[in-house]
């Protein structure tokens, strides 16, 4: 059974999914950052530049957002047009426009624009394959476009008619906003992530939804009920607790930043990231078992197939890992291996694809690189370690200070302390993040001094408690 774990925090949101307690994916939303992929605006297109089939529009940026254009697009400076976002602004470049919209449901995605119904390669099942798309093609408002997403499968003509019209009314909504005043504007927002998870994956299968913002169980309770008034009873508030230590995700969290994972036979993994790659040796380690070798290193290399593909999704490892398996002779257990592999990352939501054996012996893994991996929040390099390891980052130590002053809320009376960090840590919330303590101190009602100590430890802070 799956339990659903969301923890906000001022700086950070984190959705854990655990099963059977045992965390296997952990998606987080950085809070300082505004995110606005999927969203759909009212531009302004500023400039037009035919040589290179591209625009710029004007959506109420500080950046203006780009646009590529199709051959024979006839779109001229000055007009209003209907956009949606399609990748972040990064340092100096504006975000990325799309003109064809597109709204996601439960089990449809709904694109207006065109009239191809399409689904998820995940549906492998022929007959399922066939009765899903006569389905769609039945149910299709005005011809538009639809893909039918993995969840799909199984549904009902009458729960994807209620996906379609819920998706239809919305975009007739956008549609209406449009036509409303003059300008830029934002038409539409999309769910942060951890309620469209809920929206996308809620079935009988999560026995718990936990989290610790009054909000946020407000805004799940109304999609629960929208869905099916039954899954309420699967929510549960724990508010201003820190739900990451009662569930005993922080502790499995720090046990996936390190590179060194056991295996319950003994063997373990050593998982090493580069710029270009990652790289993944398995090792017997302990095991040595009661079979013959060859048959020792087939049932390490099993253990270790499946907990590869776990690691991948719970690290959300990208682009191209190569794994050195411990080697086997028989070319049997070599393709028994790999079909392992592969119907292991078939649970992975990202697309992925199994290359097969190198000729050294090796197996190559592409991984869809979406976005940063885990340890990318957690850890940064250490500038005293001449690059050989990594501390704390900035956003985890901010993190640990509020849950600190959870602890101290929940079991105690002070309501002012001294914070001392490094140097380091001490310069980073001077320069970027004193807003963030501050709503901190403001949220719990305890104020919150930050002094620094040189003496200490990047990755620590101390807590001096003041009458």
């Amino acid at each position: 059974m799956k339990k659903i774990v969301i923890e906000s925090l001022i700086s950070s949101q984190k959705t854990a999914i655990l099963e059977d307690d045992r965390l296997t994916e952990i998606f987080i939303e950085d809070n300082k950052k505004n995110k606005t992929v999927s969203n759909i605006y009212r531009g302004i297109v500023k400039k037009v530049l035919p040589g290179i089939e591209a625009c710029f529009i004007d959506v109420g940026f500080e950046k203006l957002a780009y646009l590529q254009l199709k051959k024979d697009t006839n779109i001229k400076a000055g007009q209003e047009i209907l956009v949606q976002i399609n990748k972040e602004e990064i340092g100096s470049k504006g975000a990325k426009l799309n003109l064809e919209i597109s709204l996601a449901g439960r089990y449809l995605v709904y694109i207006p624009s065109n009239d191809r119904i399409t689904m998820s390669n995940k549906i492998r099942d022929e007959k399922e394959r066939f009765r899903l798309k006569k389905i769609a093609k039945s149910i299709s408002k005005d011809n538009s476009g639809l893909i039918i997403r993995t969840e799909a499968v199984g549904c009902s003509k009458e729960d994807l008619e209620n996906d379609i019209n819920e998706l239809h009314i919305k975009y007739e909504n956008i549609l209406k906003e449009y036509k409303l005043g003059m300008g830029p504007k934002l038409l539409y927002k999309e769910l942060d992530f951890s309620s469209k998870y809920i929206k996308d994956n809620i079935n009988e299968d999560i026995e718990l939804i936990v989290v610790n913002n009054k909000d946020k169980y407000d805004e799940l309770k109304d999609i629960l009920k929208n869905i099916k008034k039954e899954y309420i009873e699967k929510l549960k508030l724990e508010e201003n607790k820190d739900i990451f230590d009662l569930y005993k995700v922080d502790s499995q969290i720090e046990k996936a930043l390190n590179k060194k994972v056991w295996l319950k036979s003994g063997g373990y993994l050593i998982i090493e990231k580069t710029e270009a790659l990652t790289v993944i040796d398995v090792n017997t380690g302990k095991f040595t078992g009661n079979l013959k070798l060859e048959d020792t290193v087939y049932q390490t290399n099993i253990e270790a197939a499946i907990e590869i593909a776990r690691q991948l999704k719970l690290r959300d490892i990208g682009g191209i890992i190569i794994i050195d398996f411990i080697d086997m002779h028989k070319d049997k257990h070599k393709k028994e291996l790999l079909k392992i592999l592969d119907d292991e990352m078939l649970k992975d939501k990202r697309k992925y694809e199994v290359l097969g054996i190198t000729r050294l012996g090796l197996v190559e893994v592409a991984r869809r690189r979406e976005k940063d991996s885990l340890a990318k929040y957690y850890l940064e390099e250490c500038n005293e370690c001449k690059n050989t390891g990594f501390i704390k980052s900035i956003n985890s130590v901010i993190d640990n200070i509020e849950k600190e002053i959870i602890r101290i809320k929940e079991h105690t009376t002070y309501k002012n302390i001294t914070i001392k960090t490094s140097s380091y840590i001490y310069k980073e919330i001077k320069k970027n993040f004193e807003d963030i303590i501050e709503k901190i101190s403001i949220k719990y009602n305890v104020l919150i001094k930050i002094e620094e100590d040189e003496k200490i430890n990047s990755e620590k802070i101390n807590i001096i408690y003041n009458s």
